[in-house]
């Protein structure tokens, strides 16, 4: 981790996407400890300052002044297809920030969060949230949930010289993406869920899959890296495909699964998934008989209450590390209707990560602060909790934070090189049956 003041670029490679952003809809959740400034830290740069580079060398963001508060504004689903992921990452920002003003705040004032709708694909509700945290002020926006909800706004805000921190994007092309240096997660690309994925379905006994996903960047890359390990350990792969989430039925593919008739069906979808398993089950396809494989955008009790017919034995997969009872507890108290916890532990740490680099650049100002992110992941003296990690940086101590989502050890991409995932299983009444949950450790 560098010094404060000390600024280091992080490398952006260029990747070609071609992406669609418009303004338009609205949200109506307010904003916590909101001010009358709605100036942008854009506005008060220098050109004597630190500087955010691409590959290529080009100068695009350069590092100012700040205004002396930390600003995190959220970009997260309380509607459309992913809302379900919603209540435990709105939960989870509340409860991080509430963490680090507790122990003193940042640049000795408080944090100041700003909580907003990212909506899905179909709308433009994620746009309109970024238009507003940016006449708030906002200095760091975490969220999306859905990557291709974040692919409608990543240019908008690293344009800004914002941070990008998602909590929950997996598609692998953020590896690469032309992004000033401003894009990070804390949750692992799916080059490695699709390989833990593989491997459950190997493990299992499966001879041949059918696998299809939803057709967006989060499912086409999924579906990828799911069939490459499938294909290399010697499963038949009969059918892979993509399919519009937005139809007004699934009748053509759920016949497809059906005549491919394989031993197992990975499915990587969002809530449009319950519809399909249940024209599935209706057709004979049933976990009974079949093995059922779901990833993170679909697993999940929500999931459960949408299908009538049994799902006990349907697996999935989770980015995630073992969840604390005192975390879950803690949680509870922010939203005691919290039903599912998934990437709350990413959601909170990405807060909490932004904080600590904060701390270390001494600066509020993005740019700054995106120079210090990857740093305090790794190389470092271990720290669990922001109180922890501040008094050791205020000592002048290198830290390395693992926090609730694990160790993150982020790469010169600003992404974890190393995850935990969790394989849930549903039990009786379509809920998950935690004791049957296990938990794989994959690497880049």
């Amino acid at each position: 981790m560098r010094k404060p003041g000390k600024f280091r670029l992080l490398v952006a490679l260029f990747l070609a996407l071609s992406l669609v952003a418009a303004a338009c809809g609205d949200d109506d959740d307010e904003a916590t400890d909101t001010t009358d400034d709605t100036a942008t830290d854009t506005e008060e740069t220098t050109e004597t300052e630190e500087t955010t580079e691409d590959a290529a060398g080009a100068t695009d963001c350069e590092a100012g002044e700040g205004d002396g508060t930390l600003k995190i504004g959220t970009v997260l689903p309380e509607t459309g297809n992913l809302a379900f992921l919603g209540p435990p990452e709105f939960a989870a920002a509340e409860l991080a920030v509430q963490d680090i003003n507790a122990a003193g705040g940042v640049l000795d004032a408080d944090v100041e969060l700003f909580q907003g709708d990212s909506g899905d694909t179909s709308t433009d509700v994620a746009s309109q949230t970024v238009d507003r945290h940016l006449n708030e002020g906002v200095d760091a926006f975490i969220g999306a949930a859905s990557s291709g909800v974040s692919f409608t706004f990543i240019d908008k805000v690293t344009g800004a010289c914002k941070i990008h921190f998602s909590p929950a994007n997996t598609s692998p092309d953020f590896t690469d993406y032309d992004d000033n240096g401003l894009y990070f997660r804390t949750a692992p690309s799916d080059v490695l869920q699709g390989r833990v994925l593989a491997d459950l379905v190997v493990a299992d006994g499966n001879e041949s899959a059918t696998v299809m996903a939803l057709q967006d960047p989060y499912g086409e890359g999924l579906l990828q890296y799911t069939v490459e390990p499938l294909e290399e350990q010697g499963v038949v792969v009969d059918e892979e495909f993509v399919y519009d989430p937005f139809a007004e039925n699934f009748d053509a593919e759920v016949q497809r699964v059906v005549d491919a008739d394989s031993d197992a069906l990975v499915l990587i979808g969002f809530d449009e998934s319950a519809r399909i398993l249940t024209g599935l089950f209706e057709n004979g396809f049933t976990p009974d008989s079949k093995s059922i494989y779901l990833v993170d955008g679909n697993v999940g009790n929500a999931l459960g209450e949408q299908v009538s017919a049994s799902m006990v034995g349907v697996k999935g997969t989770l980015p995630a590390a073992e969840i604390t009872e005192d975390f879950r507890s803690r949680l509870l108290e922010v939203d005691p209707e919290l039903e599912d916890f998934s990437y709350a532990p990413e959601t909170y740490d990405a807060v909490v990560i932004t904080a600590l680099a904060a701390l270390v650049a001494e600066s509020d100002d993005a740019v700054a602060i995106a120079g210090e992110i990857n740093g305090v992941t790794r190389d470092g003296e271990t720290c669990t909790s922001f109180e922890e990690c501040k008094g050791m940086i205020e000592e002048g101590t290198d830290i390395d934070y693992d926090g609730p989502s694990g160790p993150q050890t982020f790469s010169e991409a600003g992404e974890p090189s190393e995850a935990s995932f969790a394989i849930l299983q549903y039990g009786e009444g379509n809920t998950i049956d935690d004791s049957l949950t296990e938990y794989r450790f994959a690497e880049l």
